[in-house]
């Protein structure tokens, strides 16, 4: 295991890099814990939701899906298997807070949009959305900034494995999309001979109604990211039950 993981070390996290990446983000004014891959983290510091899928997360590097500031310090400075921190500037995370984003707002337009103004909600407005930071009269001071504008973010980080085999990148691609279903119920099959690439839907997933979405957007993900195959092909069995005995 140690000479793996010292070969991992040396190879380049390089744009298009298949990683999974464990991290803990903190503001650093506060030391607030703001998002984390980790659940006992989450569950230490009283932010674990129900809800969510705690392992580590696909990044593909040069994507732009995880804040700048961390994707510029894995592609050039992180390594396999290594605690790394970085700080992160408001600029490379969710920006500078702009001050014409804090708008006021008659109570009047809020009622019209069905909107309630109470100090401290989160309401979308004409396809923004911001916080109600005050109510006097009928005007409503609201905020478009992001949260974490103008907040400066610690990021502890580790990269747990680089992904070299591209079955194993097209399943990742598809559960990324679908947490809750396992890495191995993806099946997938390599022709290197016609550079094609056939997957089996899960039979969990073949109801949703945004997989033919899902199944055109992977497809362009493979021909993106990993750019050798020309076909991707899916297979959807509705097989019969058998009656148990």
């Amino acid at each position: 295991m140690a000479e793996k993981a010292r070969v991992l070390s040396n190879m380049a996290i390089s744009k298009n890099s298949f990683i999974l990446i464990d991290y803990v983000i903190r503001a650093k004014d506060t030391g607030e814990l703001i998002e984390t891959t980790i659940e006992d983290v989450a569950k230490k510091e009283n932010k674990y939701e129900v809800d969510r899928v705690y392992e580590p997360l696909l990044v593909i590097v040069g994507e732009n899906r995880i804040i700048r500031g961390l994707e510029e310090h894995i592609e050039n400075f992180g390594e396999a298997e290594k605690e790394m921190q970085v700080e992160i500037p408001p600029e490379k995370a969710y920006g500078v807070r702009d001050s014409s984003k804090v708008k006021i707002v008659s109570v009047r337009e809020l009622i019209r949009n069905n909107i309630i103004p109470e100090v401290g909600k989160t309401v979308e407005l004409n396809g923004q959305v911001g916080v109600v930071k005050a109510v006097t009269g009928g005007r409503v001071l609201i905020d478009f900034n992001h949260p974490l504008a103008g907040k400066t973010l610690l990021c502890t980080y580790k990269i747990v494995k680089i992904i070299e085999d591209d079955s194993e990148k097209i399943r990742h691609l598809l559960h990324r999309r679908y947490r809750r279903i396992p890495l191995d119920r993806f099946k997938v099959s390599i022709d290197q001979n016609t550079n094609s690439v056939t997957i089996e839907v899960p039979k969990e997933i073949l109801l949703d109604r945004d997989l033919q979405l899902v199944k055109a957007i992977v497809a362009e993900e493979i021909y993106r990211f990993i750019g050798k195959y020309n076909t991707v092909m899916y297979i959807e069995k509705f097989e019969k039950e058998t009656e148990k005995k």
